[in-house]
């Protein structure tokens, strides 16, 4: 009996102890959201930081828009996918505070992502067709809101696919195209990307990696499973973030929580991953299919790729033979 109650007292202030701790976690982080909302006004006279609702494809999204004048080009930011936002709208006054003294930047959480993610989105509407035209309309109406005749477009990771495939579709409305970790045939890159760390954990005779690894076994894939359970023995290999400090991409992944933009519930449901599962399942047949090669062989805009020299998520020696064989006016 004595025992029992023994028990029973630990687990009382054990869950005192842990109530204390979230109610403690949750109020910093609404000071801290209070603090960087607070340290990174723009206090210019025609400067910008709105965060507006706007409808694409008849669908509610979002877009949070900053600039230190309004007047500056604007640059559009497609996060990567699917639909993970990380380095998009909840890092922006982190990172930007360089690009908003020259450009009107525009995230845009895209259909599925962060707060443009809800349970009620049709499955319908996440076709590549239509996330194309949600971006072409988004572009259309920033040129008219900022009096802008082009726009520059720069797409990292997944956000690659739409950006090359709005450069070669509306060439008029683009100014240039800038690809971070472009994406081009996920079939040939899962292939590159398959043999390399299978050949690393060999040269290490790390049988037991080596046997996890062959079980995944080499694309194509049927459904993104196996797709994401080999990307995690890349990240551990260190060919997608080389920085030991942030390789497990939990400090850019904890800007969903501590952003002025999301709220509480916005940032756990993306980091719970709800809208990359939705939108994997709704594309992935697309993605696996998707060949930008031959697809796109020539551009009408300005052209720039940036990629990682240890990148094997996004091989960059395919990204360099496409580069050398594209026919673009420049870049």
């Amino acid at each position: 009996m004595k025992f029992n109650k023994m028990v029973i007292l630990v687990l009382k202030w054990f869950i005192y102890i842990l109530g204390g701790v979230l109610i403690l976690v949750f109020i910093s982080l609404q000071a801290y959201k209070a603090y960087l909302k607070s340290s990174t006004k723009i206090k210019t006279p025609n400067g910008i930081s709105s965060m507006e609702k706007v409808i694409l494809g008849d669908l509610e999204q979002w877009v949070f828009i900053r600039s230190m004048d309004t007047s500056n080009p604007v640059l559009i930011f497609l996060h990567g996918w699917p639909c993970e936002p990380a380095l998009g709208m909840s890092s922006s006054r982190n990172l930007d505070k360089e690009l908003i003294k020259h450009f009107t930047v525009v995230h845009w959480d895209q259909l599925g992502a962060g707060k443009s993610f809800n349970n009620n989105i049709p499955n319908s509407s996440m076709s590549m067709e239509r996330w194309v035209e949600d971006c072409n309309e988004l572009i259309n109406y920033l040129r008219n809101r900022f009096n802008s005749q082009k726009v520059f477009l720069v797409g990292h990771s997944g956000g690659t696919i739409l950006g090359l495939k709005i450069a070669q579709k509306y060439p008029e409305k683009i100014a240039a195209y800038v690809g971070i970790a472009q994406i081009l045939n996920n079939h040939e890159q899962q292939a590159i990307s398959y043999n390399y760390i299978l050949q690393k954990a060999t040269d290490k005779g790390n049988q037991k990696t080596i046997d996890k690894i062959k079980e995944i076994g080499p694309p194509p894939y049927s459904n993104p499973k196996k797709e994401l359970e080999k990307a995690k023995y890349i990240i551990k290999n260190g060919n997608f973030i080389r920085n030991e400090v942030v390789k497990n991409m939990g400090i850019i992944a904890l800007s969903y929580l501590s952003s002025p933009e999301y709220t509480i519930k916005e940032g756990f449901q993306t980091l719970s991953g709800k809208g990359l599962i939705f939108t994997l399942d709704a594309r992935y047949h697309e993605i696996i299919k998707m060949d930008l090669t031959n697809e796109v062989r020539s551009l009408e805009v300005p052209v720039y790729f940036f990629q990682g020299k240890y990148d094997m998520i996004t091989p960059t020696s395919q990204i360099e033979d496409y580069y050398q064989k594209l026919k673009a006016s420049h870049g």
